[in-house]
């Protein structure tokens, strides 16, 4: 029997028991982030109150490509930032015109994002939770898994306390949060604790991840988390990798679909677009999302009268937007834009945007962002810094504009 997405959002609001399953993610997302309609040629449809299925004529694109766009105005495609929904775990880098702010991947102030990838610069971590970064960086789907399981089982104590909306508005308090994820993820002997991957059991088996691994790379991954269940990979999600279109690199981790040039060059996946092919096509969430979701979904059930059943955006976006600084990118026919890779087999960062230095209102570490003299100075022996290959492009660039000046 068919039944409507609508029936589907009004069958969600249930009494608040601790113990019972929550609904879909799927259906929570699309409860707190209303999806606006799409034509048969998923061209939006404006004018419409609702949609052929019955769903309110929302704010967010149903189909999601890329994370250009994410901290922007959702028109042009994307969702709110992990800064936006105050994730309390991310603790970001500041944008401060280094490759990677934004994300919970510090580089330095003399790293150069136009050579190397800026994933591998480290993320904030800690070895107990009592110190000034607590945690240290928690990804989005440990918490969600840990939200929804302590939920589900009953554990962590009366629900209706882990929110306050005095000091917290919609969102559970972060100690609270704290609580949950050490009951299913505790910290080891050594002060370490291990998160598996969003794809796996022990990870929440998130089901909106669509990772891009497949065959010997599954089985691969599958080894490397020996603790941590199932995963779900491509054949999995989505089906044979015959669907792949043939330029892309299969395999190669991440929810991202990147090329095979741009793998060579150890692109940062993140410019990559998420899935846009097979019966997985757009369907992508970010797990902040989801958490986000189960945030609103709990806190409208215990506080009815303050907290709606969708993300508050009445703030959304904020005055200085929460995007990162894009390489330049390449069209692909009709699918998404690709990382532009140069005659020298390198992408060009940043693109035509800039290092996106500015305000943004968050909670950022700096300590690893600001290297000593010493440091410094016998890093710039060994690198170009922020000028590098972004430098040469800059002086083609002027020598071009100079040239239509003339």
């Amino acid at each position: 029997m068919f039944v409507s997405k609508a029936a589907t959002l009004v069958a969600l609001s249930a009494t608040l028991v601790a113990g019972q399953d929550l609904p879909y993610i799927g259906d929570l997302i699309e409860q707190a982030y209303p999806t606006w309609c799409i034509d048969e040629n998923e061209t939006r449809l404006t004018d419409a109150e609702t949609c052929e299925d019955g769903s309110p004529n929302g704010r967010w694109s149903p189909l999601y490509f890329t994370k250009q766009y994410s901290g922007a105005d959702p028109k042009l495609g994307g969702y709110p930032s992990n800064i936006d929904i105050i994730y309390p775990f991310e603790f970001a880098a500041p944008y401060l015109g280094q490759a990677c702010a934004g994300s919970p991947h510090m580089c330095s102030d003399v790293f150069d994002g136009s050579s190397t990838n800026c994933k591998k610069c480290p993320k904030l971590n800690t070895m107990d939770d009592n110190g000034p970064y607590g945690p240290g960086h928690v990804p989005p789907h440990i918490s969600l898994a840990a939200l929804s399981w302590a939920y589900q089982d009953g554990k962590g104590g009366d629900v209706t306390e882990w929110f306050d909306f005095d000091s917290n508005a919609c969102r559970i308090l972060p100690h609270k949060l704290l609580s949950l994820i050490r009951i299913y993820y505790p910290r080891d002997d050594d002060g370490k604790a291990y998160y598996p991957p969003p794809f796996s059991d022990l990870g929440g088996a998130y089901p909106l991840e669509f990772v891009n691994l497949a065959g010997e790379s599954c089985d691969k991954e599958t080894a490397k988390h020996s603790t941590a269940g199932n995963l779900i990979c491509f054949e999995d999600h989505s089906g044979p990798v015959s669907l792949f279109p043939e330029y892309l690199e299969v395999g190669h981790g991440s929810p991202h679909y990147c090329t095979k040039a741009g793998k060579a060059a150890d692109i940062n996946d993140d410019y990559c677009p998420y899935i846009f092919f097979g019966p997985s096509r757009g369907k992508y969430r970010h797990p902040h999302i989801a958490f986000s979701a189960v945030e609103v979904y709990l806190s409208n059930m215990i506080m009815p009268d303050k907290c709606g059943t969708t993300w508050d955006d009445s703030n959304y976006p904020p005055p200085v937007d929460t995007t990162v600084a894009f390489p330049y990118m390449s069209d692909m026919d009709s699918d998404p834009q690709q990382p532009t890779i140069d005659d020298d087999g390198m992408w060009i960062w940043p693109g035509p945007e800039g290092y996106k230095k500015k305000p943004v209102v968050g909670n950022f570490a700096l300590n690893l962002y600001a290297t000593n003299t010493t440091d410094a100075n016998k890093t710039m022996k060994k690198s170009s810094g922020f000028q590098g290959r972004t430098a040469r492009v800059a002086t083609v660039l002027s020598a071009l504009l100079i040239a239509f000046a003339i």
